[in-house]
């Protein structure tokens, strides 16, 4: 691991890669031995999913849509910020850029795609 006091990322030098919600950039994240993972996010197409532990927080950067969160439509735009609690089924939809930061780190082993309690 790296003993700076810091870490520092551009996303625009990072990898888009296909993911549930769409097209990210992991900007921080586990692997890093980050508190925090921060990922930018293009979404497309994005999957209802749910986190066993993780708290995921939305910054919409760009654009508008909305989060489905357990069945509710949550409108979002530029400068909103959503906080979505682990255990509870979310999809993004729309055309919208935006920050997700999770902690703990975003963990593949705790995306579930099956609603909860099925």
């Amino acid at each position: 691991m790296d003993s700076r006091p810091y870490l520092k990322v551009n996303a625009e030098t990072q990898d888009k890669e296909r993911s549930i919600c769409g097209f990210r950039q992991r900007l921080l994240k586990k692997e890093d031995g980050a508190p925090t993972s921060v990922t930018r996010l293009r979404t497309d197409n994005a999957q209802a999913h749910w986190h066993r532990h993780t708290h995921e927080y939305y910054y919409v950067l760009s654009g508008e849509g909305a989060i489905i969160i357990d069945g509710e439509e949550v409108p979002v735009k530029a400068g909103d910020c959503v906080w979505i609690r682990p255990g509870h089924l979310h999809q993004a939809v729309g055309n919208f850029e935006a920050l997700i930061m999770g902690t703990p780190p975003f963990d593949y082993d705790d995306v579930i795609m099956e609603p909860p309690g099925a």
